[in-house]
């Protein structure tokens, strides 16, 4: 028994290690390979002249340096806007680009395109009507590759947000810089360029 497990174990090692020798054919030059990532990340911004921390995550197909997937995001603080608290999150598609991705500290932009709501709340029962809200979220990041299935990525955006009707808010009251923080985790490599 233990001599059928030990030749199986080596059989299976060998069939691998011949695998990883195999480069991807294609019709069309040498290819890229098709990878993905995901992570929470942050901004630190402004809303209707507080301070605000939204927190959220997102992910995404990466296909070279481009990426495109998907985000969504919250605030996680109290904003006090007439009185009543603001909840507010937005979500929708996230598309960029890495500028040298295989360099350990890289330059990369991206934007976050999505709708979410607005609800005042008077209390912890009381909610009010919910704001729909377009929002466009363009960033400047530099990303670092810690290790080879991990990126740390910090930046800059600016919020754009219209379809604010609650009373004593406007669409200004959202539009403002922020500070931006990833972390972006991949099943395998994240330098996927082939």
């Amino acid at each position: 028994m233990k001599k059928t497990i030990v030749l199986f174990i080596g059989v299976l090692f060998s069939l691998s290690v011949f695998a990883q020798d195999d480069e991807i054919q294609t019709l069309f030059g040498s290819g890229t390979r098709i990878t993905g990532f995901g992570g929470p990340f942050m901004t630190f911004t402004a809303i209707n002249g507080e301070f605000a921390h939204m927190m959220g995550g997102g992910g995404g197909v990466l296909l070279g340096d481009f990426f495109l997937g998907g985000y969504g995001e919250g605030l996680t603080n109290y904003i006090n806007a007439n009185g009543n608290q603001i909840n507010f999150g937005h979500g929708g598609f996230w598309s960029g680009f890495s500028f040298f991705g295989k360099r350990a500290i890289h330059p990369c932009i991206s934007a976050q395109i999505g709708w979410g709501g607005l609800t005042p709340q008077e209390d912890p029962y009381t909610y009010y009507e919910s704001d729909n809200l377009f929002v466009v979220k363009p960033t400047v990041e530099l990303e670092m590759n810690f290790l080879k299935f991990f990126r740390l990525s910090m930046g800059a955006n600016y919020m754009f947000v219209t379809g604010v009707d609650t009373p004593g808010l406007s669409d200004s009251d959202f539009n403002s810089p922020g500070a931006f923080l990833a972390f972006k985790f991949c099943p395998n490599v994240c330098n996927q360029v082939g």
